[in-house]
């Protein structure tokens, strides 16, 4: 399982992370956002948002992106200070 890490008003919604089994070839960020998204109404209104970003390995980057087991994956508001 791979840990997904939340930051700002997205952590204030869902917790500092949560889990989820990524396939050895990776999947795009948007395909993770969506799986989330379907947990439930609470994940889907926080990670759906268009003000919520996405990270890969300290890298904000776009749902294109390709993320791999092991890799730091984080969503964000876009206003999360630090």
């Amino acid at each position: 399982m791979t840990r997904i890490l939340f930051f700002g008003r997205v952590a204030e919604h869902l917790g500092p992370e949560s889990r989820l089994d990524l396939p050895e070839e990776g999947v795009n960020v948007g395909e993770i956002r969506r799986a989330l998204a379907a947990r439930d109404a609470l994940f889907a209104s926080t990670l759906l948002r268009p003000d919520v970003r996405a990270s890969v390995d300290l890298v904000v980057v776009s749902d294109e992106t390709l993320a791999r087991p092991g890799q730091e994956i984080a969503f964000f508001s876009l206003f999360s200070g630090g």
